[in-house]
């Protein structure tokens, strides 16, 4: 079930993505922060991984497969509202590949 007015359910609608299992699909984000970097959203929209904690596992699970199947460190991360720094309200999951140096630090946000 998808929602209108969201972006992640217009990207599931259309088929812009170049992964999919039976629960989620990935694409590469707008503005990867290593290269690799991706999203898996689930077919369903939820709004965060609160909404559905069982859906959140799912996502996590495709994204963590498709990490071991790359062979490399990785970070996996979900945000659940603004505060904790959540900018699209479909659950989403990052997967970021990790290099010795690649520069990234979390958090990804600098602390005032």
């Amino acid at each position: 079930m998808t929602e209108d007015g969201c972006v992640f359910c217009d990207i599931i609608r259309r088929r812009e993505y170049d992964f999919s299992d039976r629960h989620a699909v990935s694409f590469t984000p707008l503005n990867p922060v290593t290269p690799g970097h991706r999203l898996f959203i689930p077919f369903h929209h939820v709004r965060d991984s609160a909404e559905m904690p069982f859906l959140a596992g799912v996502v996590f699970e495709s994204a963590s497969v498709y990490g071991r199947i790359q062979g490399n460190p990785f970070n996996l991360i979900t945000s659940a509202g603004p505060a904790a720094t959540q900018t699209i309200f479909h659950l989403h999951v990052h997967y970021v590949p990790r290099l010795p140096g690649d520069g990234l630090h979390l958090p990804w946000t600098a602390h005032d």
